[in-house]
C-alpha cells in the first residue's frame, strides 16, 4: 500500500512540472537601423567621429534577423538575445562567423556596441551607432 501512494506522489509531482519554453523580452530594444557615428578605442575615454569612409550599418529586425553593411561589405545573418539586463548580449551568426556583441542603449536614439570578447582583441574599439529610421 505504503509503495502505490509513493507512485501516485511521484507521478503527481512529474505530471506537476512543466517546461516553460518562452523567452524573456529583453528590456533592452535594438531593432531598427542604426549608423556609426564614433568610435574609441580602448584604453582611450574621449569618442572620435569616423569619416564617411569608415561608415557602417546594423539593421536589427524584430524577427531575430540582421544585416551589418559597410561601404565594401555586407552580411546577413541572424540575432540571438543571450543575456539581458541594462546591456543585451547578442550572438549575431553569418553563414561565415559567430560574433559576440554587448549592446547597451545610451538613450532612444543611441546605442554602444561592444565585442564581447574585448579582452582577447587587440586594438579593440568601442563604437557608438545612432539611429536612421
Amino acid at each position: 500500500m505504503r509503495s502505490i501512494f509513493t507512485w501516485l506522489l511521484l507521478l503527481m509531482l512529474i505530471c506537476s512540472c512543466e517546461k516553460n519554453d518562452t523567452e524573456a523580452t529583453p528590456s533592452v530594444d535594438v531593432t531598427g537601423s542604426w549608423e556609426l557615428a564614433a568610435s574609441m578605442k580602448l584604453p582611450d575615454t574621449t569618442w572620435q567621429a569616423v569619416s564617411a569612409a569608415d561608415s557602417a550599418t546594423y539593421s536589427f529586425d524584430g524577427n531575430g534577423e540582421v544585416v551589418y553593411s559597410t561601404k565594401a561589405w555586407r552580411t546577413k545573418g541572424s540575432y540571438k538575445v543571450i543575456a539581458d539586463g541594462s546591456k543585451v548580449k547578442l550572438i549575431i551568426s553569418t553563414d561565415s562567423l559567430s560574433q559576440y556583441l554587448e549592446v547597451e542603449k545610451t538613450s532612444d536614439s543611441t546605442i554602444r556596441v561592444d565585442d564581447w570578447l574585448k579582452a582577447v582583441n587587440k586594438g579593440y574599439t568601442s563604437k557608438r551607432f545612432v539611429r536612421v529610421d
